[in-house]
């Protein structure tokens, strides 16, 4: 099985609408795992599946979906085209899933948006919770972490004010570094 990174770097590899539509799905065991770009369009265009959004120590965040080798029939549209490896599966799903005018930097707009929407998990906000007390500990804060904390700031269920004053502790720590 490839490392994590390199699963990540080829997910982000996606020049063309050929290539946009072909869902990457990884053999984990008894589960196959689609990450990132592959995991938005198991979820934007065809199946509700739980998203797993985490932090790596090296600061870089990542999402994924899974489900049961077994059920693949069950998660694969029925519009696409299944080819089998040793390492997993792709589906390439048909150029009508996408709007006409859908080109490569509009979906990764979407790409983008989608995955800054995703709520990090509970292992990653434990992470983020020790880097935060870390930093009122009176230890300075590494960009890594402020970029840490920012991403896993869940905005929407915060008012404005809150918000507010999440930016101004933000601005802070960003001028202790700086």
């Amino acid at each position: 099985m490839p490392q994590l990174k390199e699963l990540i770097g080829k997910e982000s590899q996606r020049a063309d609408i050929a290539a946009c539509a072909v869902i990457h799905l990884v053999k984990e065991g008894s589960f196959y795992r689609a990450y990132e770009w592959s995991a938005w369009l198991t979820v934007h265009y065809y199946t509700e599946l739980k998203v797993t959004h985490r932090v790596l120590k090296s600061g870089e965040d990542f999402t994924f979906v899974g489900f049961p080798v077994a059920s693949l029939d069950r998660y694969t549209p029925a519009e696409s085209v299944v080819r089998e490896s040793e390492a997993g599966v792709d589906i390439v799903l048909t150029a009508e899933v996408f709007s006409p005018d859908a080109t490569p930097e509009s979906l990764r707009e979407g790409f983008e948006n989608w995955k800054r929407s995703q709520p990090l998990t509970e292992a990653s906000k434990k992470q983020v919770a020790e880097d935060r007390a870390a930093a009122e500990r009176g230890a300075h804060p590494r960009l890594t972490d402020v970029m840490r904390n920012v991403m896993s700031y869940p905005i929407e269920q915060h008012s404005p004010m809150e918000c507010m004053a999440f930016l101004a502790e933000v601005k802070r720590q960003i001028a202790e570094m700086v």
